[in-house]
């Protein structure tokens, strides 16, 4: 029930958000209606589709040189997870990690009839995993960034939390609306690896926190992201799992875990120790690279 502080009010929220700065703060934001979620995304370019998920607290404002870059070889999408940024689940929603992951596959069946590679970070990677496992029509390549396997994303979430305030249902939820706008340049200098982006990455989520954007850490903590794992199928696209070393908040997290269930031969791990917890946005021609390569080799 704690998950209701985080969509009482959805709504008059989701109208609100069509009509003031979050459909206005770029040209080419979009809404769509996904499984009981209003979803806030950005679209360009043509060909093969590539679906990136906004990594809360950074919102779809921060994705312009991304989707300028990777409109040039993909129909590229970049959208808001549900409860973060300005996407809006239905108030009956409650985050958990099938039910979560159904409203995503609905929205990318929403927008495209053809098999979409999943770029997802963190978390979110392991939604990925399920939504190819499980829908594998629909899903073509997987890039997983900074996504290891489930035991070691529990063990991520608890260093996140050390005094188990987010873990508890009620007061997480409070807590984190209270100390989003504080919390998110410390979560920032924390995980972003290149300096040189901390500036450009802390305006953009100040600025979306200011005009009300969601940051439901605490519920995906309780709900999304639960301690025994559930039940996930093998899958069999090929996978990129990339990861920037230089994150503070994954310092001792096992890279070498994020293809536990990839079955494909081609799947692969490539580090790089200069970028941190967003590597497709500290360097975005470099992972551009790297993905347009992947998915040529294994066409």
């Amino acid at each position: 029930m704690a998950a209701r502080l985080d969509t009482i009010g959805a709504r008059k929220k989701a109208a609100n958000a069509r009509t003031t700065w979050p459909a206005r703060s770029r040209s080419d934001i979009r809404f769509a209606d996904a499984d009981g979620v209003t979803f806030r995304y950005r679209q360009a370019g043509k060909g093969q589709p590539i679906f990136f998920a906004a990594d809360p607290p950074m919102t779809l404002e921060g994705y312009d040189r991304l989707l300028e870059v990777y409109s040039r070889d993909f129909q590229v999408f970049v959208f808001e997870l549900p409860g973060m940024g300005f996407s809006v689940p239905g108030f009956w929603q409650d985050f958990r990690f099938f039910q979560a992951n159904d409203s995503i596959a609905a929205l990318i069946a929403s927008l495209t009839s053809e098999p979409a590679i999943l770029a997802f970070s963190c978390v979110s990677g392991l939604g990925a995993l399920d939504i190819a496992g499980r829908h594998p029509a629909r899903v073509s390549h997987l890039i997983q960034i900074q996504t290891p396997n489930w035991n070691e994303a529990i063990r991520w979430k608890k260093m996140r939390d050390p005094k188990n305030v987010l873990a508890k249902p009620f007061l997480g939820q409070i807590a984190m609306r209270k100390l989003a706008r504080s919390r998110a340049p410390l979560w920032l200098d924390l995980a972003v690896g290149n300096k040189e982006c901390l500036p450009g990455f802390c305006a953009c989520a100040t600025e979306a926190l200011d005009h009300g954007a969601s940051w439901a850490m605490a519920t995906a903590f309780q709900s999304y992201l639960p301690e025994k794992e559930p039940p996930l199928a093998r899958v069999v696209q090929p996978a990129l799992a990339i990861w920037g070393n230089n994150d503070g908040s994954h310092r001792s997290t096992d890279r070498q875990s994020s293809l536990w269930l990839c079955d494909h031969p081609a799947s692969r791990i490539v580090q790089h120790d200069d970028l941190g917890h967003f590597p497709e946005l500290e360097n975005v021609t470099l992972i551009h690279g790297e993905i347009v390569r992947f998915v040529g080799e294994n066409a």
